[in-house]
């Protein structure tokens, strides 16, 4: 079985061409390099052999078997990629949706431990990942496999910890209207920590959380109260997740701004917020938490896609 599977972002894409479940090539492309995503692949796929099925995660919205990736301008047809290069079956997902389908094949080097707790074979498991945006998703065991229930929870209302919290939250309500989750965890969360505690508005750059974790890094307090709050936050709201799955399969944080800033999420910061659950909080201490630091976990659940679209065929 050959199979086809890629992670598209606005500014990388990575392909993964596997035969008989091992790896046969693998390679990282820019993506302003190419005009379009059929130009990308046709690069990659330079030997006319038969593919099965192919999966591409993308990073943006997906519409039935049309995506679009967001910062690039290309529009995918899994049909049209499907008929170009005589793949037999395309499937379209959306990247976090395959971050979560690649959690249970994880080893063990792929992760960092926060909550030893005591993992259940095949229990419900809570996926959420701050980075550019907050992506929140659950897996559930159906007795035979994991199943992706995907959702959009970094949408919910953000609810306050404390009062420095709440006049945080003031501040974001005057600024927005509607105050989420990934208001606050997210890069664009981290920029509006710092905002909120330098009292400045600064019109949102990527660059902008680099340089607030490089500061944190080189000791400015200010950018290191930043993640304090910002890590106390990505506590509560994963301890909620916990709570509302019973998720005692573990809980997962992907994303880039834990596994490239674990040193505030190894303090102990995490574990109070995501224990300050009142009645709840023994059932808490049993949940097992790790952060993923494999950045391919997506490239890992659109291989897992493809695979099973041949299945289902």
């Amino acid at each position: 079985m050959r199979l086809l599977a890629g992670d598209i972002g606005g500014t990388k894409v990575l392909l993964r061409l596997v035969e008989d479940g091992a790896t046969v090539r693998e390679q990282r492309f820019e993506s302003a390099a190419y005009k379009t995503f059929d130009d990308l692949l046709r690069a990659f796929l330079t030997e006319p052999k038969k593919i099965d099925s192919a999966c591409f995660a993308v990073a943006g919205p997906v519409f039935e078997d049309r995506a679009e990736v967001t910062n690039t301008g290309w529009f995918m047809s899994a049909s049209g990629l499907a008929e170009a290069f005589a793949i037999h079956r395309v499937v379209l997902i959306n990247d976090f949706f395959a971050v979560a389908l690649g959690v249970p094949l994880l080893a063990p080097g792929d992760l960092v431990s926060l909550n030893a707790g005591t993992r259940v074979a095949n229990a419900p498991i809570a996926i959420l990942g701050a980075g550019t945006g907050l992506g929140e998703a659950a897996l559930v065991h159906d007795g035979t496999k994991y199943n992706v229930v995907p959702g959009e929870g970094g949408h919910a209302d953000f609810g306050p910890q404390d009062e420095e919290q709440g006049r945080l939250f003031n501040v974001l309500l005057k600024k927005y209207g509607h105050v989420s989750w990934e208001r606050l965890l997210s890069g664009m969360g981290l920029v509006n920590i710092d905002d909120f505690l330098r009292d400045v508005s600064r019109e949102y750059d990527e660059t902008i959380p680099m340089a607030i974790a490089k500061l944190a890094d080189e000791g400015d307090a200010t950018a290191n109260r930043t993640f304090e709050i910002f890590v106390d936050i990505y506590g509560a709201e994963a301890g909620n997740m916990a709570l509302r799955l019973l998720s005692r399969g573990g809980v997962f944080l992907a994303g880039g701004i834990a596994a490239k800033n674990m040193r505030h999420f190894t303090t102990g910061r995490f574990m109070e917020a995501f224990l300050r659950k009142g009645r709840f909080t023994e059932v808490m201490k049993s949940i097992p938490i790790d952060v993923i630091v494999n950045p391919e976990v997506g490239l890992l659940g659109a291989v897992e896609a493809a695979r099973r679209a041949v299945e289902s065929a």
